[in-house]
């Protein structure tokens, strides 16, 4: 029998702790360090992301769950501070991490020059530049759903779906037969497009995210009557739906909501923009990455039914196409990156319809503290884009069930799936109240240790 290797565990968290951004988790075995993630913290100040609160040039390895930018937007700032090591991820989640951070750079760029206008004592260079970006996929390496991979000595890693966004997973390392399990962004189940997430079969210390621990999510089918009922709108009352847009996972799967209901002829068929180049890119992405499907898309495709095409929705890539929009009367409705309003094209088209009184801007997903997008759903009166004021006179609506996170019913039961306990539970990936309250529920319904851990504190793990 091999003989087991004392890896002295230690686990400390440097990200994502009491919030639900800037996901990064240190794992140190022995003389080996693992990042898992390495994410953008958004709705602070630019320069505050430059701040890494560990040593990059002592990471072996970076694990990473999926391409958004909350746990993938730091990773180019690794290299660039001299870490050497190689990064692991499914290949849908390289391929989209890649418009990803080439937008990051964009955005970057230009609120550097926003706090050079503001005359603050601070970094005016983006965080990186594309340069960047190009140096950091060359060390990225892909490992395929459920194959098991050798990272380093005494370690394995699993990559198993996490059913969050196309490629999205759950990281599984097994050090010498303790397991050490990240639930990543989960995602709901029964959602169209992408298949259910992966049940976790063994772990003795898992980490979990805890964006909705402390709610449950309406059905689905109700979140998309809702969108039937805000398109239907629009098309009687005259005016724009515009929805911000999350380019990679929301677009495509209301893409596909709109494609059936528009078939069904449901309502009355109106333009539906997307004026976004990466959510083009990213649609074009979830089409050459089949084996993420669901059963039900490959057989809609294998029947000649592109579930993402159909013959209203119309793609808006250049500054022209996009000015159109903007200037025309016409009765539409439109996707518009960001997600929570921290930069790109919905900017624009905010200054425009948040005047409106017929307008319809409707959130379809979390707003993080600190954004734009969480001022206008907490009912500012008006708001400050690109240094102007804007009064909001708009209908400002709030779709929750299209959530790619799963809800505390769905969590809990994916922890249940786990065959005996983990050891010790860690909640993340959460504002203070979701993780506190999921942890306390985890303790007192299930059983198991479960708390939120303290930013940047080291907690020793002990060896199967």
């Amino acid at each position: 029998m091999k003989e087991k290797t004392d890896l002295n565990l230690s686990i400390s968290f440097h990200g994502a702790v009491a919030r639900t951004t800037g996901s990064a988790h240190l794992i140190k075995a022995g003389k080996k360090s693992i990042l898992l993630d390495c994410g953008m913290i958004q709705g602070i100040p630019h320069h505050h992301n430059k701040r890494i609160s560990f040593d990059p040039t002592t990471i072996d390895s970076v694990v990473l769950s999926h391409a958004h930018i909350d746990h993938s937007g730091r990773i180019p700032l690794l290299f660039q501070r001299g870490f050497e090591g190689s990064v692991y991820c499914t290949p849908a989640t390289k391929d989209l991490v890649r418009i990803l951070l080439l937008d990051a750079v964009k955005i970057s760029k230009i609120d550097a020059r926003k706090e050079q206008k503001s005359g603050k004592k601070v970094s005016l260079k983006p965080l990186y530049d594309e340069e960047d970006v190009y140096n950091a996929l060359k060390h990225f390496v892909t490992v395929p759903y459920h194959n098991t991979e050798s990272i380093e000595n005494h370690v394995n890693l699993k990559f198993i779906d996490a059913g969050h966004i196309l490629g999205s997973a759950q990281p599984i390392l097994d050090f010498d037969g303790t397991i050490i399990a990240f639930t990543g962004d989960l995602g709901q189940n029964d959602t169209p497009i992408i298949k259910n997430p992966d049940p976790i079969e063994k772990a003795h210390y898992l980490l979990t995210e805890s964006t909705y621990g402390n709610r449950i999510h309406p059905q689905l089918e109700k979140a998309r009557n809702l969108l039937y009922k805000y398109v239907q709108h629009v098309t009687k009352e005259g005016g724009k739906l515009i929805i911000p847009s999350f380019t990679i996972g929301r677009t495509q799967l209301l893409i596909y909501f709109l494609n059936e209901i528009y078939e069904k002829e449901i309502v009355d068929k109106t333009p539906v923009y997307i004026d976004s180049p990466m959510a083009i890119d990213a649609t074009k992405i979830y089409l050459k990455h089949p084996e993420c499907f669901d059963k039900e898309t490959l057989k809609l495709l294998k029947s000649g039914d592109n579930p993402l095409r159909f013959p209203e929705l119309k793609f808006s890539k250049s500054h022209r196409e996009s000015r159109n929009i903007l200037t025309g009367w016409e009765t539409c409705v439109v996707f518009a990156g960001s997600g929570m309003c921290t930069g790109g094209r919905i900017l624009s088209h905010l200054i425009n319809e948040l005047p409106t009184r017929k307008s319809v801007i409707l959130f379809v997903g979390y707003q993080a503290k600190g954004t734009l997008g969480r001022k206008i759903v907490d009912g500012a009166e008006k708001v400050e884009i690109y240094e102007k004021n804007v009064i909001i006179r708009s209908k400002v609506k709030m779709i929750r069930g299209f959530s790619a996170h799963a809800d505390k019913l769905e969590l809990k039961k994916h922890i249940a799936k786990i065959k005996k306990k983990p050891w010790k539970t860690f909640v993340i990936h959460g504002e203070a109240d979701q993780s506190l309250t999921f942890a306390a529920d985890l303790r007192n319904t299930m059983g198991i240790w479960a708390r939120v851990p303290e930013y940047r504190k080291e907690y020793h793990l002990r060896s199967a």
